[in-house]
């Protein structure tokens, strides 16, 4: 027994320490790389029209989170911030964590004109930051969060910076 617990450690540290590599995503004209060290951590078509992405760093002590949302259409950006803003204070992560908004703003994310929402909150007692880009694009309207614990923010930074880069829509014929 012992024997099987010493195999299970080394299996679980070296599989710990191997290197995610990067991925491509594409789905109805949106791409965008997962860098590497960094994993697509799901993926799915919420409901008809509907479409959620999030990738993470990988790592045991990792913060960096980005999430991709898409409504096909038209969606009212403001009426979606509120939704955002609500769907953030109700969730049971962030609840009693101080959760903290700015203004809403223009910004950019990869040279395109958004609408962004800062926020600051407090995950188990670690301060984290986040900014969530809202843009109507090709038919699509898109939610794009990055978030990322305070003390991660130059650790995380040439990731983040490779998935904004490469974020593209294209409108499918």
């Amino acid at each position: 027994m012992k024997n099987y617990l010493i195999l299970l450690l080394i299996a679980l540290t070296i599989t710990s320490c191997e290197q995610i590599p990067a991925e491509s995503f594409s789905k109805d004209g949106v791409s965008l790389t997962s860098p590497e060290g960094w994993e697509i951590t799901d993926r799915e078509e919420i409901d008809e029209g509907v479409y959620y992405l999030s990738i993470e760093k990988s790592g045991m002590k990792s913060s960096g989170l980005f999430a991709l949302t898409w409504v096909e259409g038209d969606m009212d950006i403001y009426e979606w911030i509120e939704i955002y803003k609500n769907e953030l204070q109700d969730n049971i992560i962030y609840k009693n964590s101080n959760l903290t908004f700015e203004n809403v703003q223009k910004d950019s994310f990869n040279g395109i004109t958004t609408v962004a929402l800062k926020y600051a909150v407090s995950v188990l007692t670690i301060d984290h930051v986040g900014i969530i880009h809202f843009v109507h694009k090709d038919n699509k309207t898109f939610a794009i969060l990055r978030q990322e614990a305070v003390e991660d923010l130059v650790k995380n930074e040439k990731g983040f910076n490779a998935i904004e880069q490469s974020f593209n829509v294209n409108l499918i014929d």
